[in-house]
């Protein structure tokens, strides 16, 4: 869907700045023109530069750079492969060294090679879904849908950075009209032809250039190509340079050399090698075509860094730099006097012509959702210059919807007036998805396994309407579906009716931690839930539930069993802004439910209950501090079985094992640590200890006044299939479990379950 150009009118809903700190660290002062008048060259050979792919060793292209302007080298026209691609676009689109050099080391790297929306900033909604444990990857299913991405990255970040930090300079549809003459040189992955770009917009032809195949989506540009990374058909793109009318070109090579016979010691190593040695063949090609007078700077960067040291382009800058004075003689010819110079350079700044005034967006929409709902996400001011800032949050929050390939936006000009054109994707691999998810706890006492699998299905509607249906199978079963059902189009009202079906054991131990006995709990049920969400942080949700159910004792005496049917109202209340469920670093959780078992809905018992948790944890370097209580109470000590409180297990009185403890009551208070052992790598890896006091009880007074002190000590990793956790508990009363967990720590994500 499109819609047509429209005036924005209203006003700008949301303050602060996101990229404050290196929007406005990057700009170059702008000198207002509509016009973009450059000298001709006279007196002297048009010098072109041609910057070569290297991944994070492009940053010594700053450096570089740098001794040009020192040694007052104007350049006429720049020409850049893969990283090349963005050092060259940022520096002919009117920055100075500084700022160019201040925008590369200001990027988050490792933020920008990831298109997940952070989880503290994701709607209540996505943020609910981890009540299930489904944290692995969503695939694709159904007709029409691709199973898996065309790239790992979508590269919603870096267009984002890209368009932000040209557009603030000036907006141009040819790339000839940019204050230096530039060009971006991709490779079309359908013909394995070069691609030179020439015209367009500037930022997507940089993110065509560096879109290494497998890692990035390749871009589609206009009708004919399907673009990747430039470096496997020119890594340095001296021709290309020469070809815009350079007299003498300075190319500087920054590829990465190929892998020594010690280092092939695997299969990915030797796929590695044959791409590298590809990009080493083409680039040497076009350094055995310079010329006499043309310049070839080799930064002496070996393999000390490598393409992906992303953490390490600081370092890079004094290389390319120390790579630049070694050829100073050869530099010193092609410099000119400072008039010279300033002039040149006033040139260039003459044709910066600053941020855009807007007077009109246009979405161009092709998501599962309406146009109505993604206008009332954008916000900008009308009849002033372009708030980055503003749009880069409206922007956040369209991808935060969830199951969008991207949403970017560039400027364009019509009828004379500038606007901003926000695009918005459906994500490849369509609308409807598997998840799935584990679950594991293991003691020497006991062991749980679960295994999850749901489908989702998200375009029931234009109003972002979704289904789910739901199924675990394991030591607990249990069935799931439901309806979320938005009543508008902010996401503010929602109607959400479930349907369950669980079966779950209860064990009753002894003081000493013996069981002595079991029942297993079957459990049918629905309910009918309404919400009101305030924002991405908030919701207040109210309903009423039933459910019939039967409970009959494994172990113990075969005549306890029964049958009992229950009615409830509820309402619940729930705060998240939590970075991560299963491994959390900051932010805060908060629940609070109030629980009426009704007569009135079918219930056998008549009872009140009020649960509440609470968890914060912050993180300073690699240090976390985790802070939680969880306190559950019947109002009236007459709650029937199988709605009685459980606790035990890791971070829920770790000394016990899981649901070891069963009371009317039940409440634990937490103080945890964590620390970061491995920062890279692919385990990520922490170590942490807690301290906890609480108890279950049919008092609520004995919760604390009987409390038992607990505590843990563990090795937790972010592991391909999902949270692990493995350490020893203990408590006062008895020995404790050595235990080993993959899952959730915070709360109860059993599927079908109350």
């Amino acid at each position: 869907m499109s819609t047509p150009l429209m005036p924005i009118t209203q006003p700008a809903a949301f303050s602060q700045m996101l990229l404050t700190c290196l929007l406005l660290a990057t700009v170059t002062t702008a000198t207002q023109a509509q016009v973009c008048e450059r000298a001709a060259v006279e007196n002297r050979p048009k010098i072109g530069l041609a910057l070569g792919g290297g991944g994070a060793r492009g940053g010594a292209h700053i450096g570089v750079l740098r001794v040009l302007e020192e040694m007052q080298v104007p350049v006429d026209y720049i020409a850049g492969t893969s990283m090349g691609s963005i050092v060259g676009a940022l520096y002919a689109s009117g920055m100075d060294v500084d700022a160019l050099e201040e925008a590369i080391l200001a990027a988050d790297w490792d933020d920008l090679f990831s298109d997940s929306t952070a989880r503290e900033d994701r709607p209540l909604r996505r943020k609910s879904e981890d009540d299930l444990g489904l944290y692995n990857p969503a695939i694709g299913v159904g007709k029409g849908n691709q199973v898996l991405t065309a790239g790992a990255v979508a590269g919603q970040k870096i267009l984002f950075l890209f368009e932000t930090l040209t557009s603030q300079q000036l907006q141009v549809e040819s790339f000839d009209q940019l204050p230096i003459p530039y060009r971006a040189v991709a490779a079309d992955i359908v013909s394995g032809q070069k691609v030179v770009l020439d015209h367009g917009d500037v930022a997507l032809a940089m993110r065509a250039s560096m879109s290494v195949p497998g890692v990035f989506d390749p871009v589609r540009w206009g009708e004919e190509h399907l673009l990747v990374d430039g470096g496997i058909v020119r890594n340095l793109p001296v021709d290309v340079v020469r070809d815009m009318g350079a007299d003498i070109v300075i190319a500087v090579n920054v590829g990465t050399l190929p892998a020594t016979a010690d280092d092939l010691k695997n299969l990915l190593s030797i796929i590695g090698q044959m791409s590298s040695l590809m990009i080493t063949a083409n680039t040497q090609q076009q350094i055995e075509s310079l010329q006499a007078d043309d310049i070839l700077i080799t930064p002496d960067l070996g393999r000390k860094i490598s393409a992906a040291d992303f953490e390490r382009v600081d370092e890079t800058i004094p290389i390319g730099y120390a790579g630049a004075e070694s050829v100073r003689e050869q530099l010193a010819g092609l410099g000119v006097t400072k008039a010279q110079y300033d002039a040149w350079r006033a040139g260039v700044e003459t044709c910066v012509t600053g941020p855009p005034t807007v007077q009109f967006v246009r979405l161009e929409n092709n998501s599962r959702f309406s146009d109505d709902v993604l206008l009332k996400k954008i916000s900008v001011e009308p009849g002033q210059p372009l708030d980055y800032a503003e749009l880069d949050k409206d922007i956040r929050q369209i991808y935060a919807l969830d199951f969008i390939r991207f949403a970017r936006y560039w400027i364009e000009e019509d009828d004379g007036q500038k606007g901003v054109v926000i695009q918005v994707e459906q994500d490849q691999r369509g609308t409807d998805f598997f998840q799935s998810g584990i679950e594991m706890f293991l003691d020497e006492r006991d062991s749980g396994f679960n295994i999850k699998a749901a489908y989702l299905k998200t375009d029931l509607n234009d109003w972002g309407a979704e289904a789910r249906t739901a199924a675990q199978i394991g030591d607990d079963a249990g069935l799931f579906a439901e309806l979320y059902y938005p009543l508008d189009d902010e996401f503010r009202w929602i109607f959400r009716p479930q349907a369950r079906y669980s079966r779950r054991e209860l064990n009753v131990f002894d003081s000493d931690g013996a069981a002595v006995s079991q029942w297993a709990i079957d459990e049918y049920g629905g309910l009918i839930g309404f919400g009101r969400e305030f924002g991405r942080h908030a919701g207040l949700f109210v309903g009423a539930r039933a459910y019939v159910g039967e409970a009959n004792v494994e172990i113990g005496n075969p005549g306890d069993d029964f049958r009992y049917k229950g009615g409830e109202w509820f309402l619940g209340l729930r705060y998240d802004r939590l970075d991560d469920r299963y491994l959390p670093s900051r932010g805060s959780f908060a629940d609070l439910a109030y629980i009426k078992s009704d007569e009135g809905l079918g219930a056998d018992t008549e009872f009140e209950q009020v649960t509440f948790t609470w968890f914060t944890t912050q993180t300073w370097d690699r240090h976390t501090w985790q802070l939680g209580t969880r306190f559950n109470t019947t109002l009236d000590d007459n709650a029937p079985i199988y709605a009685l409180f459980t606790g035990g297990g890791f971070l829920n009185m770790s000394g016990f094992q899981p649901n070891e403890l069963v009371g009317q009551h039940y409440g634990a208070t937490l103080l945890g640590y964590r620390y970061e052992v491995a920062r890279t790598g692919f385990l990520p890896a922490y170590v942490g200890a807690t301290v906890e006091y609480g108890n279950a009880a049919n008092r609520a007074s004995d919760v604390y006044g009987e409390g038992i002190l607990n505590g843990s000590i563990y090795f937790a990793y972010d592991s391909p299939l999902g949270p692990f956790y493995v350490g020893a508990g203990w408590n006062e009363e008895h020995s404790g479990v050595i235990f080993l967990k993959l899952g959730s720590i915070l709360t109860n994500q059993s599927i079908g379950s109350r």
